[in-house]
Order: structure tokens, then sequence, then C-alpha cells
């Protein structure tokens, strides 16, 4: 876990080295994270599958995309659990969920990461 949580070359590919967008993106993604990190924590609360499902394969979808490999791996395992009623297992698996996405958010709040392979 030493790596930087995001491969910037990789969210560059999947917006077609659309700078703008890739900033727009983000904004919306560190925006919206509290919130996901919520709607999940409820839907486990509440045991509702649909939700937890919903929301996990939402988030997995943006970490993809902003190539967040592990923060998007981690959503994949809780959206199965999810899908196997595997709440015995789920708390663990959101535990590491907030975690990465933890280290994503701060990834990106740091201004540097602009200067570090998103070019002009």
């Amino acid at each position: 876990m030493g790596t930087e949580p995001v491969d910037l070359a990789a969210a560059r590919r999947w917006v077609g080295g659309d700078r703008a967008l890739l900033l727009e993106l983000v904004g919306i993604f560190v925006a919206e994270a509290s919130a996901r990190l919520g709607e999940l924590r409820g839907a486990l609360t509440s045991r509702n599958v649909k939700e937890l499902e919903r929301v996990a394969h939402s988030l997995k979808g943006s970490a993809g995309i902003l190539g967040a490999s592990e923060l998007q791996q981690a959503c994949a395992e809780l959206e199965l659990a999810a899908a196997a009623k595997r709440f015995d297992v789920a708390p663990a698996l959101l535990t590491r969920l907030d975690s990465e996405l933890g280290r994503v958010v701060a990834f990106f709040r740091d201004p540097s990461w602009q200067s570090r392979g998103v070019g002009p």
C-alpha cells in the first residue's frame, strides 16, 4: 500500500486525455465521497442488499475511471458480498473500502496531483 492510490495514466486514457473532464470528474468524486460512504454504511446497517450493491457498483465504476484500482477492487468485493447476502464479511469489506476511499480522496485533495502526469 506504499504506492500511489491512483494511476493517473489510466485515468487520462479513460477521459481521452481531456484534462478539463478529468478535473471535473475528480471534483465530483471528492465532493460526493463522504455521502457515498454514508449510503454504504446505511445500506449495510439496514441490510438493504439492492442499495448496497447499487452504491458499491457505482463507486466501483467511478474508481475505475479515475484509475483507483485498489478502491475499485474493494468496491467489487463488497458488491459481490452484498449480492450473496454475506453480511458476515461485509463490515470488514466496507472498512477496507473506507480506507481505500480515504487514500484516493487524500490523493486528489493534494493539489500536487495535477502536476503528476496530467499534462495540458
